[in-house]
């Protein structure tokens, strides 16, 4: 999973590409341990990109789309809001929705 700024986001999002955001913190135990089961889905779900936004490195942007509590996963089809869940859920949680990207 690539971590990326605010504005690579606003790239993706302006092509149209599918996309999964974790807002993650370097500090935060359960972001650790997302952040390698979603980059394992990466590679059956090629058709989305899978990013990463550190939220003390992003912290104007993190206020402006409501980060609230990490990890937060955001799912965008575009500009288009998809899903959004807090805490560092199932893999199936994650996978059911990227089924449907």
């Amino acid at each position: 999973m690539e971590n990326i700024t605010s504005e690579q986001l606003k790239q993706l999002q302006s092509n149209g590409d599918a996309i999964l955001v974790d807002y993650f913190a370097k500090w935060c135990g359960p972001c650790k341990s997302l952040m390698p089961r979603l980059a394992a889905l990466q590679s059956s779900y090629p058709n989305v990109k899978f990013v990463s936004i550190d939220v003390d490195e992003n912290m104007e942007h993190s206020v402006e789309v409501g980060i609230r509590s990490v990890p937060t996963v955001i799912f965008y089809k575009g500009e288009e809001l998809i899903n959004r869940s807090t805490g560092a859920n199932s893999d199936s949680f994650y996978k059911d929705i990227l089924n449907d990207l």
